[in-house]
């Protein structure tokens, strides 16, 4: 898989790198041809507050592969079986604040059933909802966010996926 972007953590200052992190995380679509989103919402963690969507995924665990991890997460996610359509590509950024580099995976799935949702602890204590919107609907929610911070980052990672799923689900 190809390496489409290399972002820069802004927001909070370089402390180095202790920990480098493969994340799998999907645009997924629907037979309504809509696409699911996590909001995340926390009062306050390391990263303080958090207020934002994000697209379903999560970390790689040992043994598995990359393609692997992302259809264990969005059965966890999302309680959904996928099909495979493409790979969208790779995002190599950082998250300054808590010393972590970053490899996110990115595939394009579509849901062939739907079963239960089986969120981790931790996912719990952060995704407050799923929701399923038109890929348009779903680009502008993510352009709208105007915070800082973690939030930013991870609008900053999203949004150019989005726009490139959104071109290729053209192409189907």
């Amino acid at each position: 898989m190809e390496i489409l972007y290399h972002l820069v953590d802004d927001q909070y200052p370089f402390q180095g790198v202790k920990r480098v992190r493969d994340s799998c995380r999907a645009v997924v679509f629907n037979s309504e041809g809509k696409i699911a989103l996590t909001h995340l919402y926390k009062k306050t963690d390391a990263f303080g507050g958090r207020n934002y969507y994000e697209l379903p995924g999560g970390g790689r665990k040992e043994g598995e592969t990359t393609l692997e991890a992302a259809i264990r997460e969005m059965r966890e996610e999302l309680g959904v079986e996928v099909e495979l359509i493409d790979e969208i590509g790779i995002v190599h950024d950082f998250y300054n604040l808590i010393e972590q580099e970053n490899y996110s995976y990115y595939y394009l799935f579509k849901v062939t059933t739907y079963t239960s949702q089986h969120l981790e602890e931790r996912e719990a204590g952060l995704i407050d909802r799923i929701d399923w919107l038109a890929v348009d609907e779903a680009i502008a929610l993510i352009e709208a966010y105007d915070g800082d911070g973690v939030g930013l980052l991870v609008k900053r990672r999203e949004l150019p996926i989005l726009k490139a799923a959104k071109l290729m689900l053209l192409k189907k």
